[in-house]
């Protein structure tokens, strides 16, 4: 049956995920990842996120949340702490969403914005990666492309034919931010293009679930 994720930022202590939960393929092939774009760009801007399904154990977590000692204090002792986890992230981190227009408004504006991209830039600041947005084309946004690379969990049901890897996602727990293109020439430091392997990797995980018209029915 596949189980549920929530997209949680743990140092500011908030999540997301559609307004009744979502599995997967629910988050991932829909306009509802685009979301993540504004986040990214704007208050989520380089921050770990980490999308941690729900049979996520406690002691297996990413590399990434381990260093930062990523974990959550209990309110009632500040000498108790319990780890990140789907439940005690539910109970104790503030849900983020739209609260005035409505996902389905904000989803929509998100999608039709993705219609026309930008000139802008990916940037993986943990691990020096970069991927362009204008050479996604077929409505990809940088939303997707975090959502599908940062998700961790304990076991490997993502209810995505061939998505299993997606389980233990190799950007779970980085930093990102977004840029305008312009910004590269100004970039210290080993910097990778990804561009071309990330959508050879939506390509497949896309065809998977909408089969060989993924991009018509994509834009649908």
């Amino acid at each position: 049956m596949g189980q549920y994720w929530l997209v949680v930022c743990p140092s500011k202590r908030e999540y997301t995920t559609q307004l009744l939960g979502g599995k997967l393929s629910e988050l991932l092939f829909s306009s509802w990842a685009n979301i993540l774009c504004e986040l990214i760009e704007e208050e989520w801007a380089g921050m770990r996120i980490i999308c941690i399904g729900d049979y996520l154990s406690p002691d297996d977590l990413p590399a990434t949340i381990q260093q930062d000692n990523l974990h959550l204090i209990s309110a009632d002792s500040d000498a108790t702490s319990k780890p990140l986890r789907y439940d005690v992230v539910e109970e104790k981190f503030k849900l983020w969403s739209y609260a005035d227009e409505g996902e389905d408004a904000a989803t929509l504006s998100a999608m039709e914005a993705s219609a026309n991209p930008k000139n802008r830039v990916l940037r993986n600041l943990t691990t020096s990666q970069y991927v362009l947005e204008d050479k996604l084309s077929s409505g990809i946004t940088f939303g997707p492309i975090v959502l599908m690379r940062s998700c961790w969990s304990s076991e490997s049901s993502t209810g995505i034919t061939g998505g299993e890897y997606l389980a233990k996602g190799d950007w779970a727990g980085h930093k990102f931010d977004i840029v305008d293109a312009d910004r590269l020439e100004n970039m210290n430091g080993e910097w990778e293009d990804v561009t071309e392997d990330t959508f050879d990797e939506v390509q497949v995980l896309w065809s998977s679930h909408f089969g060989d018209n993924w991009e018509t029915a994509w834009r649908a």
